[in-house]
């Protein structure tokens, strides 16, 4: 079985109002060293298949059409055996 984590993030130059909200949030919680949060997505996939590079291949088209919106966000996928 491959076991696949999906990482959804907005771009660096995409606003993120909610890691803003939660920065706020602990900053007034005095944890003022923090200097900027980013909210994402995770994303958990089991496939049942032991090809690798036939999930991996799945998982990156997947990404394209429906995980992630490639106008604003990135993703990055880590796969694995288990």
């Amino acid at each position: 079985m491959i076991e696949a984590k999906v990482y959804v993030t907005l771009k660096k130059t995409v606003s993120d109002p909610q890691g803003l909200a939660i920065k706020h949030a602990l900053n007034s919680l005095h944890y003022s060293e923090i200097a900027e949060v980013r909210v994402g997505k995770l994303i958990s996939l089991r496939f049942n298949t032991k090809n690798r590079k036939q999930a991996t291949e799945k998982i990156d088209k997947m990404c394209k059409k429906l995980l992630s919106n490639p106008v604003i966000e990135d993703y990055s996928f880590d796969v694995r055996e288990v």
